[in-house]
Parts: structure tokens; C-alpha cells; sequence
């Protein structure tokens, strides 16, 4: 098949046999068509030509009354082989006759309506053929025409008949003829088409002519094709002259035509069709200058502030309004103005709203990462360049914290998991402390040394034990991995039972407890054990540090859905840090370190209240210490 679809012989071949065949199609469409049009599959030959000779005789009968009316003597002359008459169609009388010996066939009656002219436009009213007058016709008229055996037919008219004979006994042969012929010029031309351009080694190579771009071909097709079509639709002459030329001009067009689709077949093969034109390669240039051309403005408007961009956008509406107002002034259209003006206050408009809308954007996004959600990502679609690279920023910084946070976390976590596992580690060797102190006081030595030592050792290894618990609890509430349940309960009640168990402790540190709270019970949702813890860590803190002969206030209230626990004492030492530092973990208000105390009560105090949904604040004013709690009342 690749030998075949690329030897020449075999194209050359195709492209022959497509020609005639081709033409066997044409001429057996065209006689089809006469064949169909002259009703040769429902009438006789006889019949046929019958009728073409009455056809003949109308004519003659249209030409005589023609040029009966138009006073043309010479041209009546021309018809001496026939015999005609011409009547007045309303009267009857007879205007005209001829006469002749000779024997007659046939007639036909021409009926010429509403022949009217007017004198001026002949010198004479009446003229003479053969001794005969004519008067110019007031009426309508009717030609009768009788054709003699010997009348002589044109050469049309000869042909036609002819042609008749010829065809007529190939009526029905010559649809399967055309039929054939057109299947065998379908398969050559999908030959001709597959094999355009086709090597013996199933390669496609691009000719010369292949070359030639395109666009530049179809213009220089199209008008040859168009002036052979004009040319044939106004041509005139003989039907030898006709067909001649026809077939000439036909098979011109034919070649020229299957040149064009064959190169246009071996473009679409190599994938040049586009490529190789010049209206592509234009294009082409002119998108690579104006991408250079808005690559330099766009560097350059870039590389502007945000202030001289919106002064240059300002100064070119203002310029095209300008333009536009100048315009339409000196033409004298103002609804051209209106419309221009329309234009110019939609696109200010809109350029405002696209600012309000960027800016309600990064102003929302601001705040939510503000607020801490560190995850939030403000929408870019249909921003700016400015304002998306500003956002494309936030998101960025809002990435970057996410990614601290995350880390904070981690290291949270493995801080939590090293001060639990190192804890577990000391509590079996300080269990065991604790325990053979617990023997040798059982043992009751005498030695009162000894006695002063095992104490010594009992006090600090029970402080020790506590550090450890407080140490544990600090890391796990700050990470929250402690297990909170919520439940509804009274917080007077659970601060009255914690002012009461410390009593004692309180006074024997010389302080008077005072307890306000509301006849009404309030109630909140906490955690009763975790809440408890809460109370005691702020009592301790009180009984550790307050001053020695002054009063310790708690206080219990609601306000605008509210409920307030208020711990309030003077200090015994100064307090020199703030308080925002008292509640980090190992900070103690007495810098001293004279006072027992691990620095972890106020820290744990305030991880548990969050852990539950409330909030603890502290402050400080002089030697005064306020610590007050808030959570939802119910």
C-alpha cells in the first residue's frame, strides 16, 4: 500500500481518471436533468418531438406578432416558408395574412394581450409587405402560424432534436453510468487525497508549492474559480462553441480546484496549515510585540507606589473624559457625551467598589487572624496585583504562625511528656523517702538529733512530693490534657466550704477572713473537683503571703450575666512584678524566696479556669492583691 500510495504513476493515473470520470458524471447529471425536464420517462419519442415542433411554431408565432406590432417589414419577410395569420382578437378581422403553395403541417396560435402604442413613435401609421397594409394594432392580437414540410430548422432547434434521438434509448442506462462513474471518482479522489504528498517509505513531503502560504493561495483559487463561473454565465455562441469552451473551462478549474484541495491535504498532514500562513504569521508578530509592549507597561506600572498608580489611573480617565468632552463638543453629539460620561462614571465606580470590596477583605481577614484563628486565608480571586500580593503576605504570615504555633505545641507537649516521665521517675525513689522516714519515726530514737533530722527530712520530703504533683498538674493544664466535666453547680456554696476548711489556717496566720455573697444562689457550669483546686490555690496563695493582722476578702456577685469570685489581700512583701508575670509558672510574688512555695499555684489556678470556660484576672495596686475569677452564670 505505501508502494502504491507513493508512486507517481499510480497518482498520475488517479488523477486521469478522476478528470473523466468526472466528466461522465457531469454529463450524465446534466442529461438526467434535460432527460427529467423534457419528460423522456413518460412520454414517446413521437410525442417528444411532436411537441418540439409546436414549441418551434410558438416561437415563430411570438417573433411574427412582435414584429407585427414594432412595424418590422424585413424581419416579417424572414418567415415566407410559413404560413401565418393576424387577427384582431376582439373583432375578429383579419390584420394580416400570408400566403404560400406550399404544403403545411402543424400550427400554433400566439395570443399577444393588450398591444397599445402610441402614433409618435413611428412616422407612418401603415406600412406595406407585398402589397398588404399594416395598421398599427389598437387591441390585442392573435398569430396563427402553420410550418411548411420544407420549413428550415435553426441549428438549436436541430440539435435539440438530435439530441433526442441520441438519448432518448439511453434514458435509462445512463443513471446506472452516472451512478458507477460517480462511486470510481469518489474512490479516486480518496485516493488521490490519502496518497497527496505519500513517499514510498509511507513518509508525507512537502513540495514547493506546499510552501506557498496558504491564505496567499485561496486568494489567488477563489477569483480564477469566480471569473471562470462569471465568465460562463455570460458567455454566448454556438453549441459547438459552447461546449468547447465549456469543457475547456471545465477541465481548467477541475485541475486548478484538485491542486488547491490536494495541497490543502498535505498541510493538514503536516500540520502546516495554520502555520504556513501569512495571516497566522502576522498575528503572530503583532501578539509577540504587543506582549512585549504591555510586558514594559506592566513593569513599569509594577514598579509604581500604590499612590502614583492611582494618580496615573486618575490622569487617564481624566484624559479619555477630556478627549471624549472635546469629541463630542466640536461634533455637536451630545448623546455621544451621555454615553461617553456613562462609560467614565461605570468604570470610576466600579473601580471604587473592587477597592471597598479588597479592602472589607484584608479589614476581615485582619481581624481573624487577630482574633487567633491562625488557619484563616483571605480570598485573592478578582484582586488587584497590589492588593493580592498584600494579602498573598497575610496568608503568609498567617501560615508562618501557624507553623510557630504548631511547633509551641510540639514542644509543649514533649515538655508536658518530659516533666511527667521525669516526675514518675523521682516519685518511686521519693515514695520510698518518704516511707523509711515514716519507719525510722516509728523506730522513736533517742538521739534528739537524730530526731531533728528525720523531721527535717519528713517536712522537705512532703515538699518535695507536692512540687512534683504541682509541677505535673501545671503542665498538663497548660496543654489541656486534663480531663474536664462540665456540670451545673453553685458557686457560693463550693467557695463557703473552701473559706471554711482554710479557717483555720488563716487565722493562725493572723488574718480575718470576710466572706460577702448574695442571699441568691448563683450557678455556673464548672467542674466541681477542678473548681475546688481553683479555691484552694488562691486560699494558699493568700495564707502564704498576706500581711500578718489584716483582713482577706472573698466575695461572690452577679452582673450582666456575669458571676464574679473576687480574692482580695494586702501583701506582706512588695510586689515588684507585674501581674501578668504572677501567672507564669515559678514566678512568686515574694522575690525573696523566704516563703515556701513552688510558683506554679497561680498558674495552675488559671489554666484550670480556662480549662473550664472562664477567665481569670489579676491585679495588682501597691501592696493590695486581686484575684478574680469569671465565668457564665445560668
Amino acid at each position: 500500500m505505501k508502494r502504491l500510495t507513493g508512486s507517481t504513476a499510480a497518482k498520475t493515473a488517479a488523477v486521469i481518471l478522476s478528470f473523466i470520470m468526472a466528466v461522465v458524471s457531469v454529463l450524465c447529471v446534466l442529461s438526467g436533468v434535460f432527460m427529467y425536464s423534457e419528460r423522456f420517462y413518460t412520454k414517446s419519442l413521437e410525442q417528444i418531438e411532436e411537441e418540439k415542433y409546436e414549441d418551434i411554431l410558438y416561437v415563430a408565432a411570438n417573433n411574427i406578432a412582435d414584429a407585427y406590432k414594432n412595424f418590422q417589414t424585413e424581419r416579417l419577410k424572414e418567415y415566407d416558408t410559413l404560413y401565418y395569420t393576424v387577427t384582431d382578437s376582439e373583432s375578429g378581422e383579419i390584420l394580416l395574412n400570408s400566403y404560400g403553395n406550399q404544403k403545411y403541417i402543424g400550427k400554433a396560435v400566439f395570443k399577444n394581450m393588450g398591444v397599445y402604442y402610441d402614433a409618435y413613435y413611428y412616422e407612418n401609421e401603415k406600412t406595406d409587405i407585398d402589397g398588404v397594409f399594416i395598421e398599427k394594432p389598437q387591441g390585442e392580437i392573435e398569430v396563427t402560424v402553420y410550418a411548411a414540410e420544407n420549413y428550415p430548422l435553426s441549428y438549436t432547434s436541430l440539435f435539440y432534436l438530435k439530441a433526442t434521438e441520441f438519448l432518448y434509448p439511453l434514458r435509462y442506462g445512463i443513471i446506472f453510468i452516472g451512478f458507477l462513474a460517480l462511486i470510481i471518482f469518489v474512490i479516486t479522489l480518496v485516493f488521490i487525497y490519502t496518497s497527496a504528498g505519500r513517499q514510498t517509505d509511507g513518509s508525507v513531503k512537502i513540495n514547493f508549492t506546499d510552501k506557498i502560504p496558504f491564505d496567499l493561495l485561496t486568494v489567488v483559487f477563489f477569483p480564477i474559480a469566480y471569473a471562470s463561473v462569471w465568465y460562463l454565465s455570460r458567455a454566448y455562441g454556438s453549441i459547438e462553441q459552447i461546449i468547447i469552451r465549456d469543457t475547456l473551462i471545465f477541465s481548467v478549474d477541475y485541475f486548478v480546484l484538485l491542486f488547491y484541495t490536494m495541497s490543502f491535504a498535505v498541510r493538514i498532514k503536516t500540520g502546516t496549515l495554520i502555520r504556513n500562513s501569512i495571516i497566522y504569521n502576522a498575528l503572530r508578530l503583532i501578539g509577540r510585540g504587543l506582549k512585549k509592549l504591555f510586558g514594559f507597561i506592566g513593569f513599569l506600572f509594577k514598579n509604581l507606589s500604590i499612590v502614583k498608580k492611582t494618580v496615573l489611573i486618575c490622569l487617564t480617565v481624566l484624559i479619555f473624559d477630556l478627549l471624549a468632552t472635546l469629541f463630542c463638543v466640536s461634533q455637536d453629539i451630545f448623546g455621544v457625551y451621555v454615553i461617553f460620561a456613562g462609560i467614565n462614571a461605570a468604570l470610576i465606580a466600579g473601580l471604587i467598589i473592587l477597592t471597598a470590596v479588597q479592602l472589607q477583605r484584608i479589614k476581615k481577614g485582619g481581624e481573624r487572624i487577630a482574633e487567633g484563628d491562625v488557619e484563616y486565608k483571605i480570598d485573592t480571586a478578582y484582586m488587584t496585583p497590589e492588593f493580592k500580593s498584600f494579602c498573598e503576605s497575610l496568608n503568609n504570615i498567617s501560615v508562618g504562625m501557624q507553623s510557630v504555633v504548631n511547633e509551641k505545641m510540639k514542644s509543649e507537649r514533649m515538655r508536658t511528656e518530659l516533666i511527667t516521665n521525669v516526675s514518675h521517675d523521682i516519685k518511686t525513689p521519693l515514695t520510698s523517702i518518704i516511707n523509711y522516714v515514716d519507719l525510722i519515726k516509728k523506730e522513736k530514737p533517742e538521739n534528739e538529733k537524730i530526731k531533728e533530722y528525720i523531721g527535717v527530712l519528713d517536712r522537705q520530703s512532703v515538699r518535695l512530693k507536692k512540687l512534683i504533683e504541682d509541677l505535673v498538674e501545671a503542665s498538663k493544664a497548660s496543654t489541656g490534657n486534663l480531663t474536664v466535666n462540665l456540670a451545673e453547680c453553685e458557686a457560693g456554696v463550693l467557695l463557703s466550704q473552701t473559706v471554711g476548711e482554710f479557717d483555720e489556717r488563716l487565722r493562725d496566720a493572723g488574718l480575718t477572713p470576710i466572706l460577702n455573697m448574695p442571699e441568691e444562689p448563683i450557678k455556673i457550669m464548672a467542674d466541681g473537683r477542678r473548681l475546688w483546686r481553683v479555691f484552694e490555690n488562691l486560699m494558699s496563695n493568700i495564707c502564704k503571703y498576706s500581711l500578718s493582722g489584716t483582713r482577706a476578702y472573698m466575695e461572690l456577685y452577679q452582673s450582666d450575666g456575669k458571676a464574679f469570685i473576687v480574692f482580695k489581700n494586702i501583701s506582706k512583701c512588695e510586689l515588684n512584678v507585674s501581674s501578668d508575670e504572677l501567672t507564669e509558672r515559678f514566678v512568686r510574688g515574694d522575690t525573696s524566696r523566704n516563703t515556701e512555695g513552688s510558683g506554679l499555684g497561680l498558674s495552675i489556678a488559671k489554666s484550670l479556669t480556662e480549662l473550664q470556660k472562664g477567665e481569670m484576672r489579676i491585679e495588682t495596686d501597691g501592696d493590695l492583691f486581686k484575684a478574680t475569677l469569671i465565668f457564665d452564670a445560668i
